[in-house]
């Protein structure tokens, strides 16, 4: 068995690096993600970092760089990264549920409704950019220990103008350039790029994360058997990620099917005759723990520009970070909520039910209409139940590894980040498969036409009388 899937897979890597098409898109996608690392590394002019470790301590911060897609870090010119477009992007997934009548029914009206929405998501997203990159280069210059400071040199230009103007200016535009990207390998390359961009960031940190918890475990460890415990640990530290990524994968794949039929069709009892309609055991995907981080780390950000001595800011910053209690309850909360509003959502149950009336589909037991639509509500809200909790368990196991001193902030690591990357990883091997069964087809379909038009050219060659 074992030998068996070798073999399935050297011959689908063979396959893979054999098709010239997708051979292009992959070195398309791996190009632009490789500019994006290498733009994070760039830092903004005229900035310099001062306290390297506030973005460590900053459970607010270290939001924004995960999801912007990691150059918040060195504040490179891609420190906003993808966050904009995000924020524009779930407030535009708000707006299209049937509490605004307006924006549902645009989003209900075909492809011309969607591209509509996708403007009005662009240009929510400039509107939300220019604000946010104040926010950030204003706050991250203020305190006693600021985490960056402003330096015109002789340049002539002063620090108001630079953080208010020029340094958001150039924040925006490489944001806009960013979300380009995204657009450019999502339409001409593999996966989605969206998704890749946080997933580049978040991956282009792990050498460094594993080799911290290296330094601590086994070099920050005595002579003699504490270098023996300290092997040990960092081989639990990375059993543990390991695990936690078997979990993710075996979660996101995991479906449950319903049986379905169609009149006419007649009541097959063979299993394998019985159509079958897939739900996520996770319908609501991570979308509720990245909304409920993104929800309270807006308080953070106007925080950040007001002065030390301000009651407000000092509130903030001792109650809602997420290693705190009350913005630990918090951000559970809002994650469990989510989860069931983005659970229903997500899975379209009144779609389903509209598009089995229409095709005279339906599930064997259950009465087409309102109580198939039903049924799926009660399918998918079980489902998001346990959704709800699986999200609660990975959104806060970071924040609870702090909080209990288990690991400190350098080495802690989430199921937020874990999720992005298998969930992208699997997306992108899934669409990869499906390229190859595509472009294995169209050759198939080439090779059938040129028998065809070989057999028809014989036969007017023997039909010829000289």
């Amino acid at each position: 068995m074992f030998n068996s899937k070798t073999y399935k897979i050297k011959n689908w890597w063979i396959q893979f690096w054999s098709t010239k098409d997708l051979l292009k898109k992959f070195l398309f996608t791996s190009l632009l993600l490789t500019l994006f690392v290498i733009g994070t590394t760039i830092t903004l002019p005229f900035i310099q970092i001062t306290n390297p470790n506030q973005l460590s301590d900053n459970s607010f911060l270290n939001t924004l760089n995960l999801i912007g897609g990691g150059g918040l870090r060195q504040f490179s010119i891609f420190a906003l990264g993808i966050s904009p477009f995000i924020n524009a992007s779930l407030i535009m997934m708000i707006l299209q549920t049937k509490v605004f009548p307006p924006v549902y029914k645009l989003s209900q009206s075909g492809p011309q409704g969607r591209k509509k929405i996708n403007v009005i998501t662009r240009v929510l997203t400039l509107v939300i950019a220019f604000p946010q990159a104040i926010f950030l280069t204003k706050g991250l210059t203020t305190g006693d220990n600021p985490f960056i400071s402003i330096n015109p040199g002789t340049t002539g230009l002063t620090t108001s103008f630079l953080a208010y103007f020029a340094l958001p200016l150039i924040l925006v535009s490489a944001s806009l350039f960013v979300l380009f990207i995204s657009e450019q390998i999502t339409n001409k390359g593999v996966g989605n790029g969206t998704s890749l961009i946080i997933f580049a960031g978040i991956a282009a940190r792990l050498p460094f994360q594993f080799q911290s918890a290296f330094v601590t475990y086994v070099q920050g460890a005595t002579e003699g058997s504490g270098t023996l415990v300290g092997i040990i640990n960092f081989a639990t530290y990375i059993l543990v990620y390991l695990i936690v990524i078997v979990i993710v994968t075996i979660v996101y794949v995991a479906e449950r099917h319903i049986p379905i039929q169609q009149v006419g069709a007649g009541r097959s009892k063979n299993k394998k005759e019985i159509g079958k309609l897939p739900i996520k055991l996770n319908p609501a995907g991570i979308m509720p723990i990245i909304f409920a981080m993104m929800v309270l780390s807006f308080p953070g950000m106007i925080a950040n520009i007001l002065p030390n001595t301000s009651a407000s800011k000092q509130w903030i910053n001792a109650n809602l970070q997420f290693t705190k209690p009350l913005g630990f309850s918090l951000l559970l909360v809002i994650i469990f909520f989510f989860s069931l509003i983005m659970g229903i959502q997500q899975s379209k149950v009144d779609k389903i039910a509209e598009d089995f009336a229409k095709s005279s589909t339906f599930i064997p037991g259950v009465r087409p209409g309102e109580e198939t639509q039903d049924y799926l509500i009660a399918i998918v809200f079980r489902l998001s139940v346990f959704s709800s909790i699986y999200l609660l368990v990975l959104g806060s196991m970071q924040f609870v590894e702090i909080m209990t001193g288990v690991l400190n902030q350098a080495i802690s690591f989430g199921g937020t980040s874990i999720m992005i990357l298998v969930s992208t990883s699997l997306e992108t091997i899934s669409q990869i498969q499906a390229r190859n069964k595509t472009n294995k087809l169209a050759k198939a379909k080439r090779l059938t036409l040129s028998n065809i038009e070989s057999d028809n050219e014989d036969d007017k060659v023997e039909g010829l009388l000289w």
